[in-house]
């Protein structure tokens, strides 16, 4: 459930809902230790979850999206922030990286946004 309450943030463009979430549900986390700390990563979340839909308004694929960057960026604010991530998130960052590079080698122009939605929502059927 964790996941796909982050998840479905991301989707509805709540990124800031996003990071609150992340630093509600770490095991481990130190921006709370910090006056302001879980406003600043929960707005720094807040940016990369826009810019991700900023660019989906030139079409949510793989030729245009770059969404290893945007993980990479997310697990810095992470290390930054000293906020712990999810196991099962650190699967889907890894898996999704590979996925990436093997998607965009085969279909450039896969909306990624199209194929996600249901599932994160809950009626996609696999």
């Amino acid at each position: 459930q964790n996941l796909k309450d982050l998840f479905k943030a991301v989707i509805l463009n709540n990124g800031e809902e996003a990071g609150r979430l992340m630093v509600e549900r770490a095991r481990y986390e130190r921006c709370s230790q910090s006056e302001g700390g879980i406003e600043s990563f929960s707005r720094g979340i807040g940016e990369i979850v826009a810019e991700f839909h900023d660019r989906r308004k030139q079409g949510l694929t793989l030729g245009v999206v770059r969404i290893g960057a945007l993980l990479a960026r997310v697990l810095e604010l992470c290390r930054l922030h000293g906020v712990e991530i999810d196991p099962a998130m650190a699967n889907i960052v890894m898996s999704t990286l590979v996925l990436e590079g093997l998607g965009r080698a085969l279909e450039p122009d896969l909306n990624l946004f199209d194929i996600a939605l249901p599932f994160v929502l809950g009626r996609g059927k696999v």
